[in-house]
């Protein structure tokens, strides 16, 4: 073999990560994901140091899965797969039409994350994340492949493996934001043993723009690109298990699971809608697994919800993602968003949840009256304070009384 022809050979093994990475990038695309990149499998420092602080400062109080061990394997792909050497990053966008108007409802009704609308993500995502890694897996030698598949199920940091790979980047609501499509996208990863030809990150920012800091009800941020999820309504709403803090119940509003205010907000959420509603990509035809439920929607009438056992509860939000809140958790924040709401058409509703079987149930079902007052309510809470036996509600009880004689 001549030198001309080691040189060409070697053209050609340097060529076969970026051929590979094209395979891969068009069947994902065949498959349904809207976004593409692709990163190494190398550590991921700064993500992992930035856990580790805000850990240490309490902003993730409550979810105590999340530990400093924890936030060094997230942080490394090859803690989760010893040989991999590529991580492909993808996107899916998922918003599908704008939020019903509230202003003025025939009945109260609550707000539904725009994630939530339709069917849960994490099982129609996994299928595409499986039939991708059966594709990457014939692209291997025998034996040569192996991968694992996160779609926000796993240890992984999906939003610094996004950035590295030039997905999107950083938003100061912590967000990733994309050209394209914005924050508006579920993420998902494929961490493979094939050598992948890695992207570049995006040169990209939000600039002096702070419009999601400031228009978050509860004051979630403490800084750009800082959150603290105890103050968080989507926190509060879906992985919070216990009672709502009696400062913020007011500032959720109707919320019921989730929250897009910080999204909805976005000056780049705000163009690619526009881009996105004149292209028909919002329209009816589109992204239909993502859609309104009948049984869900964007925003559900209320009083409905209260009357839901155990069976209902399975039985409405079945392949959901507010199956996640449990019943316990969604009436909870019900009875939140009928207090907030203020229409004493609820009152009757939350008198019979005083009789709910969980107690996390009847005690926020005692605020919203005391939120709603009337001489109703007040009967209602003087039996409660008197007959019911579990501490918590009774005096959760005390301080509604308390807010009426007050009022």
């Amino acid at each position: 073999m001549d030198v001309f022809e080691a040189d060409e050979q070697a053209d050609e093994c340097e060529l076969m990560p970026a051929a590979l990475s094209e395979r891969i990038r068009e069947r994902a695309y065949a498959l349904g994901f809207d976004l593409v990149r692709i990163t190494s499998a190398a550590p991921l420092p700064r993500a992992e140091a930035a856990l580790k602080t805000r850990i240490a400062a309490g902003f993730f109080e409550g979810m105590d899965w999340l530990t400093p061990e924890r936030a060094e394997v997230s942080s490394d792909p090859r803690a989760l797969l010893p040989t991999a050497r590529s991580v492909i990053a993808l996107g899916v966008f998922y918003l599908t039409d704008a939020p019903r108007d509230l202003s003025a409802p025939s009945e109260p009704h609550g707000r539904v994350s725009a994630y939530a609308w339709g069917d849960d993500y994490h099982e129609v995502i996994r299928r595409k994340l499986d039939a991708l890694a059966a594709f990457v897996r014939e692209l291997a030698s025998p034996g040569d492949e192996k991968s694992i598949v996160f779609c926000d199920t796993g240890r992984m940091v999906d939003r610094a493996v996004a950035e590295r790979a030039g997905l999107g980047w950083y938003g100061k609501n912590t967000n990733i934001l994309t050209k394209g499509w914005g924050s508006w996208v579920f993420l998902a990863e494929l961490v493979t043993s094939l050598d992948l030809a890695a992207d570049a990150p995006l040169a990209a920012n939000c600039g002096q723009c702070e419009v999601c800091l400031h228009a978050c009800p509860t004051n979630a941020f403490v800084a750009p690109y800082v959150l603290d999820a105890r103050r968080c309504i989507s926190y509060l709403t879906i992985e919070h298990r216990g009672a709502i803090p009696l400062e913020l119940r007011p500032l959720i509003g109707a919320h019921i699971f989730g929250c897009d205010i910080c999204q909805q907000v976005c000056p780049v959420n705000l163009v690619a809608e526009r881009r996105l509603r004149a292209s028909g990509r919002l329209g009816a035809g589109d992204r239909l697994e993502f859609r309104p439920r009948a049984a869900v929607g964007s925003s559900p009438e209320l009083i409905p919800l209260l009357k839901l056992d155990d069976a209902g509860f399975r039985e409405r939000f079945s392949h959901s993602p507010i199956k996640r809140a449990k019943r316990r958790g969604l009436l909870r924040n019900v009875c939140i968003a009928l207090g907030n709401l203020g229409d004493p058409v609820a009152i009757p509703a939350l008198i019979e949840a005083l009789g709910d079987p969980e107690p996390l149930v009847r005690g926020h079902a005692a605020w919203a009256l005391g939120r709603l007052g009337g001489a109703e309510a007040r009967a209602a809470l003087a039996a409660t304070l008197a007959n019911d036996a579990e501490p918590s509600v009774c005096a959760e009880a005390q301080h509604a009384l308390a807010m009426l004689d007050g009022a």
